[in-house]
């Protein structure tokens, strides 16, 4: 499906405010939200097949119950219908309730089918391009549901900084549980930005920084994008493999872990770098876990560090799944509470996307264990999920749990077009116990 041939039409726009008035507050943003300011907005949506017999009185009672719900909730999870502001170099979220915005879209001549291919179609997201230094004057959180021949799409687009995927997937879940069963939500989120050091965070935000171009015209980057499924047979045998070779018996390989080693050398393949080039595979790691005392799950807010493990391609491709997969298990493993408290004394550092383009690297972003498949709005569970074109380049992996809960994981792996003819056409990546 060409996503500039997509024809998807926006019927109407509104502002939701939380339900009950928010006490007036000040979030201030951690060092971790402060390195999103100048990363896109993130865009995530969920796909839901209707009846045939679903009319347009059916679905705009949908929407009502969508509206109305999402107001409740932000009552949980007022931060989201607030907007940023910058005061003597100190960013934080003002707690205004200055509303959200909610876009009601259709597409009449696309099917389920047609979207949710490996190339979804731009339209079914706002804000394509949008910073999210740009939430001082726009919402921080944009709702779309698209009407489609047999189905909705319903996309989430939320300013990074103010909350990492965790974050994200609380609220979403949050929103799926009051508009389902009106009543409360299982788990309330805790707003006290914690995940910082005591002293606070100041930068120099330049006036001209903060730009208002919408970026309307909005054209995906030259890049091709591929769902690779990976049932829990092969992530299995990865494992065991990976496990199997250890010499410590004290040290345990997980299942991403392992996959991880495979994608690394099956993307490497693929770019063809010469021997000595070197190649880097990043995760963006969550931190609560790891903190000690932890940081409990329901904590909103970016709680992230990028961590990662450098290796020439001939050291990379000459050595085993196993030996990889290791590399990565203590690179992970050595990134503890104190480590994590280090990098929270630094100086906050503004990555550029450019920054990713010509470093053979490769970024892991989401996780196979967000309650994804647990999003039943009143209508049934989501039969897909994506993510638009926000923050892709070169080696970009997002990853999902496989609909079939069964241990399986779905990764969107953005690549070079040349990279990914490689890609799809190696046996031994796409069946890696064929031999």
């Amino acid at each position: 499906m060409d996503s500039a041939m997509a024809r998807v039409e926006v019927d109407g726009k509104c502002s939701i405010f939380p339900a009950r008035p928010s006490l007036p507050q000040q979030c201030k943003l951690t060092y971790s939200d402060l390195q999103l300011l100048y990363v896109h907005y993130t865009q995530k949506c969920l796909f839901f097949s209707t009846p045939t017999s679903c009319t347009i009185q059916d679905f705009e009672s949908m929407v009502e119950r969508l509206k109305k719900s999402l107001s409740e909730t932000l009552v949980y999870f007022y931060p989201l219908a607030g907007r940023l502001k910058t005061c003597d170099g100190e960013v934080y979220i003002d707690c205004n309730d200055s509303g959200a915005e909610f876009i009601e879209a259709s597409a009449p001549d696309l099917c389920l089918a047609q979207v949710m291919g490996d190339s979804i179609p731009h339209q079914l997201f706002p804000f394509n391009g949008v910073f999210s230094i740009n939430g001082h004057f726009l919402p921080l959180l944009v709702v779309q549901v698209t009407k489609l021949i047999d189905g909705i799409v319903l996309a989430f687009i939320i300013n990074h900084s103010l909350a990492d995927g965790s974050s994200n997937w609380h609220f979403i879940n949050s929103w799926a549980q009051l508009c389902r069963e009106p009543l409360s939500i299982p788990l309330f989120p805790l707003h006290t930005r914690c995940f910082t050091t005591t002293s606070p965070v100041k930068i120099n935000l330049q006036h001209n920084n903060i730009s208002k171009q919408r970026f309307d015209n909005f054209t995906p980057p030259p890049l091709s994008e591929k769902r690779f499924h990976f049932n829990e047979q092969i992530i299995s045998l990865l494992k065991k493999e990976a496990n199997e070779a250890l010499k410590e018996k004290s040290i345990y390989i997980s299942s991403f872990q392992a996959l991880c080693a495979h994608i690394w050398q099956g993307i490497t393949r693929a770019r063809g770098l010469s021997p000595n080039e070197e190649t880097r595979f990043c995760f963006s790691m969550n931190c609560r876990s790891k903190m000690v005392p932890p940081l409990p799950y329901s904590y909103f807010g970016n709680a992230l560090q990028g961590v990662g493990a450098s290796i020439t391609t001939k050291e990379l491709l000459s050595g085993s799944r196993a030996s990889i997969a290791l590399m990565l298990h203590r690179t992970i493993a050595s990134h503890q509470d104190a480590q994590i408290r280090a990098e929270l004394d630094k100086p906050p550092r503004f990555p550029d996307l450019k920054d990713f383009l010509s470093t053979n690297s490769i970024v892991v972003g989401s996780s196979h264990r967000f309650p994804i498949y647990n999003n039943d709005f009143g209508w049934g569970s989501p039969i897909s999920v994506s993510s638009g074109w926000a923050n892709k380049f070169d080696g970009k992996l997002t990853v999902y749990p496989g609909r079939d809960k069964s241990g399986s994981i779905d990764i969107e792996v953005c690549l070079l077009p040349q990279t990914m003819n490689a890609l799809e056409f190696d046996t031994h990546f796409i069946c890696p116990f064929n031999d």
